[in-house]
């Protein structure tokens, strides 16, 4: 819990220092920065703020780790040796491959080129006063503008992170509902105490499976799928991007529920 929170904080830290802002136009949304700290050039901050996704990606994974130890100390203790000594490394491989994949995917895939550009050009100019070629920005576009045609690249990426989304959030659900049948075998035949108790543990449980589903994956799930509906948008959804940072505080809320 402690690693999780120390990432939570480590995403709004980023934020703070940053400000990754986001902006959806039609079809397509704008990922940049309006500010360079610390004189950092163009290409840095180009490396940087897909840094922010890759952190992101990072939270969930540890969010899904968090549930296959639970389901391990609950119900497949000999497992629990693969969370001590080095055999955690195991699981921080995990962790930093998927941050890996999300960060390269961002950075490749959400390259901005000149179709992009010119289509984000007049928006960037009559919302921010710049131009998309002077500052770090990323673009997602899902069709392109001229033709109509899928823009496979950024399929691509919806796909990746798709993927990767799907995995952590089928190893919770598994984990989750794993451990609440279980727990409702095993509870049969102790007292009634011990039956609050423990049910006490499952709401944490659900608590524990909603939330990261509100302001984890659902944002993200928006940000990602929205541009396919071609819908006539023009508004910048920063508040989207704070979402993400307000679930760590949560998860800690929870975890005193269950004291």
């Amino acid at each position: 819990m402690v690693v999780f929170s120390a990432l939570g904080v480590f995403l709004a830290c980023l934020e703070a220092v940053f400000h990754p802002n986001l902006h959806f136009y039609n079809n397509g949304f704008a990922y940049f920065s309006l500010k360079a700290p610390f004189g950092l050039s163009h290409g840095c901050m180009m490396v940087i703020l897909p840094v922010y996704a890759g952190v992101y990606s990072l939270t969930i994974s540890m969010l899904a780790v968090q549930f296959v130890y639970r389901y391990c100390a609950l119900f497949s203790l000999s497992y629990l040796s693969y969370f001590r000594g080095w055999k955690h490394v195991y699981w921080i491989a995990y962790l930093f491959f998927f941050g890996l994949i999300w960060w390269i995917g961002a950075y490749y895939l959400l390259n901005m080129d000149d179709i992009s550009a010119n289509y984000f050009k007049d928006e960037m100019i009559l919302r921010y006063e710049v131009l998309p070629t002077e500052i770090p920005m990323m673009t997602f576009l899902a069709f392109d503008p001229n033709d109509g045609s899928v823009r496979w690249w950024d399929v691509l990426y919806t796909v990746q992170i798709s993927s990767i989304m799907g995995i952590q959030y089928i190893t919770m659900i598994y984990c989750g509902w794993n451990m609440h049948s279980k727990m409702e075998q095993k509870i049969a035949g102790l007292s009634v105490a011990l039956k609050r108790h423990h049910r006490q543990l499952f709401k944490s449980l659900v608590f524990q499976i909603t939330c990261p589903t509100i302001f984890l994956f659902s944002p993200l799930v928006f940000i990602i799928y929205i541009p396919y509906f071609e819908l006539e948008l023009s508004f910048p959804a920063g508040a989207t991007v704070t979402a993400f940072n307000i679930y760590p505080a949560m998860d800690s809320i929870i975890v005193l529920m269950e004291c």
